[in-house]
Order: C-alpha cells, then sequence, then structure tokens
C-alpha cells in the first residue's frame, strides 16, 4: 500500500472570497501536494487476497454469517415456540451493528476486500471510520475534517417469475405478472455528505459509484477518493467562506452596536445639557437676588468696619469685629457667581 504524506491546503486567507468561490474542490491543495494526491490515488489496488481484514470488516463477515443461519434457523421461531420446546443450534439474537453492506453471500468476500483497501486509504490519509451501538447498520467517515456515511449495496434485478399453479387464472388477470428481485452481481457505493451546522447554504452532497461492464468498483476506488477529495474541498472553502461571512457580519454588528452607543451617549449629553441650560435659567432670579444681597451685606460690612475706628471700648471693637467676619461670611454664601461658573462649565461652555 503507497503511503501518501501530509497533505498540505493553500493558505485561504491569502485569497478573496470571490476567487475562493471559483476555485474547484482539488484546488484547496498545492500543485506539490496535489500531484502526489493523484498519484496515490492511481496507485490505490483491491487486493485478490487479504491475510488480515480491518475489524469492521471481520464484525461484518461474522455478523452476516450468524444472520444468515439466525434467520434460516429461526424462520418459524414464534409459531414453534408457542407449540412445543424446541433446540436451536443457533442462538437467537438482535442485530449488531455492523458496516452498513447489503450484498448476496455471493459477493461478501469481494465486497469485503473492496472495503479493507477503502479503510485502508481512509487510514491512509489520516482519516477515520467508526460504527455507532445500535441495531441498524451504519458507518460514519471523517477525512480531512469532514464527515460521510456510507453504504453498499448490491443492485438487485427484477425477473418475471412464473405464477403459481395454485394461482387461478383469474386472479393472475387481476393482478397481473408477477416479478421477483435478483441480486445482479453488480456493487454500488454510496457516500454522503455529513454537513458542518457551520456551512450555510449549502447542501449536502452524495457520489455513487457502481460496477459497470468495462470498470468494476474495484478500479474506480482512486477515482472514488478524488470525488471525495473535490467534496471536501469545496465544503472547506464553503465552511472558510461562512466564517468569513460572520465575522464580516460580526463586526458590521459591532460597529453598528458601537454607533448606537455613541448615538445614545451625545444625545444623553444634549438632554443633560438642557437640563442644566433649563435649571440655570430658571434659577437666575434667586441668583439676581442672591447678588444683590451679597453686595449689600458687603457694603454693609464696610460702613461697619467704619464705625470700629470710632469705638474706644476694646471689648466693643472685638464684638463688632466678630459680627462683622459673620457678614462677610453671609456674603460670599449669598454670592452667586462662583455656582454661575459651575453650571456654565458642566454646558460645555468653557
Amino acid at each position: 500500500m503507497p503511503r501518501v504524506r501530509q497533505l498540505e491546503f493553500i493558505d485561504f486567507n491569502q485569497k478573496s472570497i470571490e476567487r475562493l468561490k471559483e476555485l474547484n474542490g482539488m484546488e484547496v491543495l498545492i500543485p506539490e501536494s496535489r500531484e502526489i494526491f493523484l498519484k496515490w490515488c492511481d496507485e490505490i489496488r483491491v487486493n485478490k487476497r487479504v491475510t488480515q481484514y480491518h475489524p469492521f470488516v471481520i464484525d461484518y463477515q461474522e455478523e452476516t454469517a450468524y444472520r444468515s443461519k439466525r434467520d434460516k434457523e429461526h424462520k418459524f421461531r414464534d409459531i414453534l415456540e408457542r407449540s412445543m420446546t424446541v433446540q436451536f443450534k443457533t442462538e437467537f439474537r438482535r442485530n449488531k451493528a455492523v458496516l452498513p453492506i447489503v450484498v448476496s453471500n455471493e459477493q461478501v468476500n469481494r465486497v469485503s476486500r473492496i472495503i479493507n483497501i477503502l479503510i485502508q486509504s481512509i487510514q491512509e490519509l489520516g482519516g477515520s471510520i467508526s460504527v455507532d451501538s445500535r441495531e441498524d447498520d451504519n458507518a460514519e467517515v471523517r477525512l480531512l475534517g469532514q464527515n460521510f456515511s456510507i453504504q453498499v449495496r448490491e443492485i438487485m434485478v427484477k425477473r418475471r417469475s412464473l405464477l403459481s399453479e395454485s394461482v387461478s387464472e383469474k386472479t393472475s388477470l387481476v393482478f397481473g405478472p408477477m416479478y421477483e428481485k435478483l441480486p445482479s452481481g453488480r456493487l454500488e457505493i454510496q457516500f454522503h455528505e455529513i454537513l458542518d451546522y457551520r456551512i450555510k447554504n449549502r447542501i449536502a452532497e452524495t457520489i455513487t459509484f457502481s460496477d459497470s461492464v468495462d470498470e468494476p468498483i474495484e478500479e474506480q476506488v482512486g477515482e472514488i477518493f478524488r470525488s471525495l477529495l473535490k467534496i471536501i474541498g469545496e465544503a472547506l472553502i464553503a465552511k472558510f467562506i461562512a466564517g468569513q461571512e460572520d465575522e464580516i457580519k460580526r463586526q458590521e454588528q459591532m460597529r453598528l452596536r458601537e454607533a448606537e452607543t455613541e448615538k445614545r451617549k451625545k444625545l444623553e449629553k444634549l438632554e443633560e445639557q438642557e437640563r442644566l441650560k433649563k435649571h440655570l435659567m430658571e434659577n437666575i432670579d434667586t441668583q439676581m437676588r442672591n447678588w444683590y444681597k451679597s453686595q449689600d451685606l458687603r457694603k454693609y460690612a464696610g460702613e461697619l468696619e467704619a464705625v470700629i475706628s470710632t469705638l474706644h471700648d476694646p471689648i466693643k471693637k472685638r464684638q463688632l469685629t466678630t459680627y462683622i467676619q459673620f457678614v462677610h461670611q453671609l456674603s460670599q454664601e449669598s454670592d452667586p457667581i462662583l455656582g454661575i461658573l459651575n453650571e456654565i462649565r458642566l454646558l460645555g461652555m468653557e
């Protein structure tokens, strides 16, 4: 099995969204990696003999063999269990989930070899495959960061069957000819993309490969991986673009929020200025009265100071001096100038 080294992807950040939308999914690899990958795909071969199968393939083989025996032996299980005690060679149990492969017994060996090389190739690329523990057969492939479900089946063909002799001619005329479905020996493999929730406006892709006269599936494994890489590349591009668009949207929303906040702050400032202006204008009468009061008090204090010089009694001088200080204090408290200047400053009219 050829080895493929770590694939190197282009730097999406170096390309515009418009250019990324034009890229083919294969173009997400740098030219050197793309060449290595394509060569690796061409060299994949399905072995005619397998010495060691992958555990999932072994589980499928064993489960298929068990189901075949169980279904054959327990065909009338419900009837027999009610009528008598029956010893079954094969213990009855519910299905164990294995790889979702539906083929005839004749194709089990062939499909096992094909699936085995598919799993090996997925692992060569650093991918993985998983089977959930449940009754329904299932498998999920994770490859280069993308998820796919996988289904393998044998194409059935219709064949007109002979009517049973017990069916009357009248019945045959009513229901028409009868057909039975028979396995054709032709295999079909289907990969269905599991979309990432971050990828918007993208429809999940499905690729199907079938046996043809000129090209059996064994010779299409390389093409399977080329097609998978194309889908993966397109998904990576879509995811990156979605991330960029989300970031642009986030930045725009942030800009709008900041603009709205700034607008609100300006409005609040204008409203506060209007409130202060209204308050100042409403107080002009009071401030005017206080101004004249403070001026009268200063004049009054000055006249009292002139009286002191006429007094000879030191006690009376001290008493009058104390009173004059009270008048000056009241004058300062009544003076509205400092309050007016402070309100003007708050209005932003310095």
